[in-house]
């Protein structure tokens, strides 16, 4: 594990490097990809892409580090989220005791074929996702917060099952049901 957590943060020295060296001040990093995260977080368990098991400890803080190294080097970190993506096939998660599949799964709707986002149509959502902005930017020094959502949208290939939401808290506020998706957003 001590060779793995080496390798990974010497990859972002090379990277933070080469943006300096290109005079960047920016950088961006993905910190919640399917609701778990690059940081030590209080509502996500650890991602699976820094240990091979969703919710196993790395062994330190990629934010937390990234941030120190970034700020050393005058560039700044902002951290990128994909605040709806829950998984990306039907075994990608559920298997934690605190997963959302397990003890939330009134907040998954499907997104196209075995995979799951957060409806953000529910308030209880919404006031998750700003649950974990607030631990994000109360804890870490980050320059900014971005939101990737995507996921949110209807397409032909994607049918969002969210109209029993829209009904239940709309409230007659929106005419359509896209105008409140984007107020969700």
């Amino acid at each position: 594990r001590e060779a793995a957590r080496n390798a990974q943060k010497s990859g972002l020295i090379s990277v933070l490097d080469k943006l300096k060296a290109a005079n960047f001040n920016t950088v961006f990093f993905q910190v919640r990809g399917m609701c778990d995260a690059f940081y030590n977080s209080k509502y996500e368990p650890w991602s699976q892409y820094l240990s091979s098991e969703r919710g196993a400890d790395p062994g330190w803080d990629p934010l937390a580090y990234l941030v120190q190294e970034a700020h050393k080097r005058g560039i700044e970190v902002h951290a990128w989220m994909n605040p709806y993506r829950y998984s990306s096939s039907s075994v990608s998660h559920g298997n934690l005791p605190d997963d959302y599949a397990t003890v939330h799964p009134d907040w998954l709707m499907d997104y196209g074929s075995s995979q799951k986002i957060l409806n953000p149509g529910m308030p209880e959502v919404r006031q998750r996702i700003t649950d974990v902005v607030a631990d994000i930017i109360t804890n870490y020094d980050v320059d900014g917060i971005h939101f990737d959502d995507y996921f949110y949208y209807e397409s032909s290939s994607s049918k969002l099952n969210d109209k029993k939401t829209y009904e239940t808290y709309n409230k007659g506020q929106f005419s359509n049901i896209g105008d409140w998706r984007r107020n969700n957003t």
